[in-house]
């Protein structure tokens, strides 16, 4: 009985913390018209998810979550309890939609890989693939995994859980790295403790694989500077690969220049001198590389950085998020708290290794970067900075149970809440209807979208996304005189589907073959244009896929003829 009484000891903490978590999701429920997330606010979220059952859900997590944190089991093994854990708990989420249109641009990149090859894809990258502002590094990786595996949404989506789990697993070696295994530990769980990142995983965007490739450049330059031999060469080509996912990754990595200063003052003077030498390697490996692919891609990116700097820096003020939504609605409160706790503790031991995770975030405040996707890279560093902190609390709190609740708490918002959310909105309209063209016995179809009504989206940006779902041949062609453009072409935040162009390959087609229609529309029950209701004689309507939703500007209705 005696073996017993320190987990019997832990059991009102227990209570107590997880009478806190109960209350906390009243508070976030009461006040949810404070959210004004554009994915997933609570105030959406919870007009279609019942909080009851979100309740109840919660009760058994956070019982799991304790008679968990009570074992060792974690401990024997953090790596394959993280990454399976982590793993596991993304791939509940793999039935969501396609939530975010500007997954037809990278669909696209990456079937151009897929259909002519590895050579096609770098020389005609930004011409005859329209690029955007995106880099290759991540549709390249699409591209393989859909030669590899066959072009099929559920490659992507276990593609960039294995990205995201091992981005836990890599938050934790960081931690572990710069100080010991509780913090990289606790690390871990809290990115776990993120109900928004859950959303992220399962759809084919950037972000998530870019977050995995900075945590590897970091930890592999770390692992350099202190090791050296392979990992030199490891380091030079994680930050290569980062460098180009997303431009924004390139303020961040930033904190490679960061980490050097930092080793080389944190180290006896015997070792500066080969610390000062592997970092220097890996500086001048990584700029050639860089420089060199800058180089053969440097008109093209030109224009893409004009871009960025004339339209996406401007449009970040206008589509930001309120700071409550994000530090609180979006992650667990925890995280917020702990974090801003660790600055304290940090500056009172005078720990110089601290200014390594607290760099990013601090470039995200200085910047005032206030939208929830634009802040998925920076996820790792703020768990790590709320994790120091915690386990410099671990005295007068139950950190262990605070952390394990947290991550409970957060899968059980994301999963019961904000899932059948997603599934409510009109994005759905195309994974249903991808499914039941499926079902039927044609081997085209063909691809229709009249003039928008509402004038917020082009339509034709959705045929990348019916393919991503489809088994089928797609038939598209493209009128680009059809319409003219919207007059706030210049400031709407989906401006490149005014000026994405589907590609030539959709235009392949035997005549002879049997084949539905599909007409894809933005309002639902209006009278179709001539030119439409022309390729639609001779068959009949047979389903029409119209759920509607009131969180987004756009919406997508899908009319099947058969």
């Amino acid at each position: 009985m005696k073996s017993d009484s320190p987990n019997v000891r832990k059991i009102p903490a227990a209570l107590f913390w997880s009478a806190v978590s109960l209350f906390l999701f009243y508070l976030l429920c009461q006040f949810r018209s404070l959210d004004d997330s554009r994915v997933s606010g609570w105030q959406d979220v919870f007009s279609v998810a019942d909080p009851l059952k979100t309740v109840l859900v919660l009760v058994a997590a956070l019982t799991a979550a304790f008679a968990v944190s009570l074992t060792s089991v974690a401990e024997r093994k953090p790596v394959l309890f993280l990454f399976v854990l982590s793993f596991i708990g993304a791939a509940c989420f793999w039935s969501e939609p396609e939530l975010i249109v500007d997954a037809s641009r990278y669909f696209t990149q990456a079937k151009h890989l897929e259909l002519y090859g590895i050579g096609y894809f770098f020389r005609e990258w930004g011409t005859g693939i329209n690029a955007w502002t995106d880099l290759p590094a991540v549709p390249f990786l699409y591209g393989m995994a859909f030669r590899i595996f066959g072009e099929n949404r559920v490659v992507i989506q276990a593609l960039n859980t294995l990205f995201f789990a091992s981005s836990v697993v890599l938050t934790y070696l960081t931690g572990k790295e710069l100080w010991d295994k509780e913090t990289g530990f606790f690390a871990g769980l809290f990115l776990l403790a993120i109900p928004y990142l859950y959303t992220q995983v399962p759809l084919m965007l950037v972000d998530v694989p870019t977050m995995f490739f900075i945590m590897l450049a970091v930890l592999t330059f770390i692992l350099a500077l202190r090791r050296g031999g392979t990992m030199i060469v490891s380091a030079v080509l994680s930050i290569f690969t980062a460098a180009f996912t997303k431009y924004s990754a390139w303020l961040m990595l930033t904190v490679i220049v960061v980490i050097y200063v930092v080793e080389l003052w944190s180290n006896r003077n015997n070792e500066r001198d080969r610390y000062a030498l592997r970092g220097m390697i890996v500086f001048f490996a990584s700029f050639f590389l860089i420089s060199l692919a800058i180089a053969f891609n440097h008109d093209q990116m030109i224009r893409q950085i004009h871009l960025l700097i004339t339209f996406q820096k401007p449009g970040m003020y206008r589509w930001g998020e309120g700071l409550l939504s994000i530090t609180v609605f979006q992650m667990h409160p925890a995280i917020t708290l702990l974090a801003a706790a660790s600055v304290y503790f940090a500056f009172r031991k005078k720990d110089p290794v601290y200014i390594i995770i607290a760099w990013i975030v601090l470039l995200v405040i200085v910047l005032q970067i206030r939208r929830m996707r634009y802040l998925i890279l920076v996820f790792p560093m703020l768990c790590l900075m709320a994790s120091y902190g915690a386990t410099q609390m671990k005295r007068v709190l139950n950190c262990r149970f605070i952390v394990f609740s947290a991550a409970a708490f957060s899968f059980v918002i994301a999963f019961t809440a904000f899932l059948p959310f997603e599934r409510s909105t009109s994005a759905e309209n195309i994974k249903d209807a991808s499914e039941y063209l499926d079902a039927l016995g044609v081997r085209t179809v063909e691809v229709l979208t009249p003039v928008p009504r509402t004038y917020v989206m082009n339509t034709s940006a959705v045929v990348p996304l019916l393919d991503l779902f489809l088994h089928k041949k797609i038939h598209y062609q493209y009128d680009e005189s059809s319409f003219s453009l919207p007059e706030d072409v210049e400031t709407s935040a989906l401006r490149f589907t005014w000026t994405y162009k589907n590609p030539s390959y959709y235009q392949e087609h035997d005549p002879a073959e049997k084949r539905a229609v599909v007409v894809v529309s933005d309002s639902a029950g209006d009278e179709l244009p001539d030119a439409v209701l022309r390729h639609t004689l001779g068959y009949s309507q047979s389903r029409t896929f119209t759920l509607r939703d009131d969180a987004y500007q756009h919406q997508t209705f899908i009319t099947v003829y058969h």
